[in-house]
């Protein structure tokens, strides 16, 4: 049986135990503008039966609903991020941490110890991830496979930048991929090259997406095992709903493989969390393959869905491979790269648009940008004006570029967590006039665009309150002393909480099932040791705790036992 809600259709939810729960005395943030606060809710199996005052509520109960005292504690939706990478972040928990690295010296130190735990001989890589250069305290370059080749000259060696558009290969690794002078050429700027035409281990983009997806050798046991690890990760964040990009970290790309082995655990009962995948294909084949299938927006349940296909367009500012209209200020040499040629996303968007998909379109460039709209006028003029296409991150944009936005009903999916970094080098990277009407998080929503948040994850974890902070009050987490970027762009903490609950569950059609606390909504939501409508100092977001979290009306993570 499938009901209609929330814009696409949702399949039934497993017979349940019956039971009802009444929490009062909450401070219970409820994310609906009729109805903001409350004190009081019931929750009947797995959805809210009523929300409002506690007097209310015990008119809707009886002798056998159990009740819960919640303390006077901050209770709001479950956390819902809108673009990870959950099966990579998964992975990540095994590899070795190159985050904070000071320099090209200290990543082959790390690597060095991590070959020391290493198993599975020559056939196994090695991975390390999350470096910057820019961090670097000596030169600010990218590693060489020379580099690498100090760890081994055996086994295959992967460091990846911290924003996963870039990475770096040693000499076995060249030999295991089959790269070389003869081959590297038909790769064009993916691959770096040494003034002989040897490759210099970087590889970038697609080709590193390619080569990622290549060396993943899991079956579905392992598959599984990930997944369980992830979810409990999550639980700990207050997280139960993710809109996330897996397919390219799976065998061969597999989205069978992926898809059911999600449906399995919802059937084993071991799936505690809502995905919606944000199905990575890459090309048109593949692409008409894939709803030849049977595939398409909302396949699914309310545990295991379709939201969107996602297409990358373009890279990273870091690296310097976002696609930008004008050379970059400091590198006059390049404007980026793009992964996809313009009449060829114009196709990917056409077919997702034919079958009623939306797409989710990685664009952080102001050239990658306006190539998304371009794709997104072509369908609409005289297509279904409803289907929710996305661009996810939307960063460097001007005031036009955002009214074209707003006029074509595009959804962005950002992570305001990025301007930590980016505020380090924005301004160097495409000047003092672009930066100004970029990472416009205020600006979107002011303009009644559908503007919902993320992390990007492993790009940056998955921490709600890290990303919370970074959007209220524009300064930066890490790095020495504060600064304050963009101060225009604060959002409120009431923007900031509904951009990570209801706006995220807009951007994958279930703004009628989940998002926020209402009667007949599935029962997500957290409760948090701090009101975070109530601090004294900001600095209080970054210290603010998950107490508990509940997904379909089970608490799935409660350590002190306060439910």
């Amino acid at each position: 049986m499938c009901g209609d809600r929330g814009g696409i259709p949702v399949a039934t939810s497993e017979m349940r135990l019956k039971m009802k729960t009444l929490y009062y005395n909450g401070n219970i943030h409820t994310i609906e503008e009729a109805h903001p606060v409350a004190n009081a809710m019931v929750v009947d199996e797995n959805k809210f039966s009523f929300v409002g005052d506690e007097a209310d509520a015990r008119t809707k109960i009886d002798s056998e609903t159990a009740e819960v005292d919640l303390g006077g504690r901050l209770v709001i939706p479950a956390f819902n991020d809108s673009h990870l990478h959950f099966i990579y972040t998964s992975k990540k928990l095994s590899r070795v941490d190159l985050g904070g690295s000071d320099s090209v010296g200290e990543i082959v130190s790390r690597m060095g110890k991590g070959l020391e735990s290493h198993s599975g001989g020559a056939a196994n890589w090695l991975i390390g991830e999350g470096w910057n250069q820019d961090y670097f305290s000596d030169k600010k370059r990218f590693p060489t496979r020379f580099d690498l080749d100090e760890i081994s000259s055996e086994i295959p060696i992967l460091i990846t930048r911290v924003c996963a558009h870039i990475g770096v290969v040693n000499s076995a690794a060249l030999r295991k991929i089959g790269l070389d002078r003869d081959t590297a050429i038909q790769h064009g700027d993916l691959v770096g090259l040494l003034p002989d035409g040897e490759p210099d281990g970087v590889v970038k983009e697609k080709f590193l997406i390619s080569m990622i997806a290549n060396i993943s050798d899991m079956d579905k046991d392992e598959l599984k095992e990930l997944i369980l690890v992830g979810q409990k990760k999550l639980h700990e964040k207050g997280i139960v709903s993710i809109q996330s990009d897996d397919v390219p970290y799976v065998n061969d790309s597999d989205y069978n493989l992926l898809l059911s082995t999600f449906r399995e655990l919802e059937d084993e009962g071991l799936l505690q969390m809502r995905l919606g995948e944000q199905v990575n294909l890459g090309t048109v084949p593949a692409m008409e393959k894939f709803f030849s299938e049977g595939y398409g927006y909302g396949w699914g349940t309310e545990k295991v869905r379709v939201t969107s296909t996602k297409h990358m367009l373009d890279g990273s500012l870091g690296a310097r491979t976002a696609a930008l209209r004008q050379p970059y200020a400091d590198a006059p040499q390049t404007s980026g790269l793009l992964s996809v040629l313009p009449e060829d996303l114009n196709e990917l968007v056409r077919i997702s648009n034919a079958h009623g998909c939306p797409v989710a379109v990685h664009a952080i460039g102001d050239r990658a940008i306006e190539l998304i709209l371009d794709s997104i006028e072509n369908v609409r003029e005289g297509g279904d004006q409803s289907i929710r296409h996305g661009i996810v991150h939307c960063q460097i944009t001007d005031t036009p570029m955002l009214e074209r936005i707003q006029g074509l009903k595009a959804i962005t999916l950002i992570q305001p967590i990025f301007i930590d970094y980016d505020m380090n080098m924005a301004e160097s990277r495409v000047g003092p006039e672009l930066v100004a009407t970029s990472y416009a998080w205020k600006t979107m929503m002011d303009m009644g665009i559908h503007a919902s948040f993320g992390t990007d994850s492993p790009v940056e974890p998955f921490d709600p309150m890290r990303n919370i902070y970074c959007a209220v009050t524009q300064q930066n987490i890490t790095g020495e002393g504060k600064r304050v970027f963009l101060p225009a762009q604060k959002v409120s903490m009431d923007e900031a909480v509904r951009a990570y609950t209801f706006e995220s569950a807009y951007a994958s059609g279930e703004e009628g099932i989940k998002g926020t606390i209402a009667a007949g909504k599935l029962a997500d939501f957290v409760v948090l040791d701090h009101d975070l409508f109530d601090l004294e100092s900001y600095e209080d977001i970054l210290d603010t705790k998950v107490l508990a979290t509940v997904f379909d009306g089970k608490a799935v993570y409660d350590p002190n036992s306060i439910l």
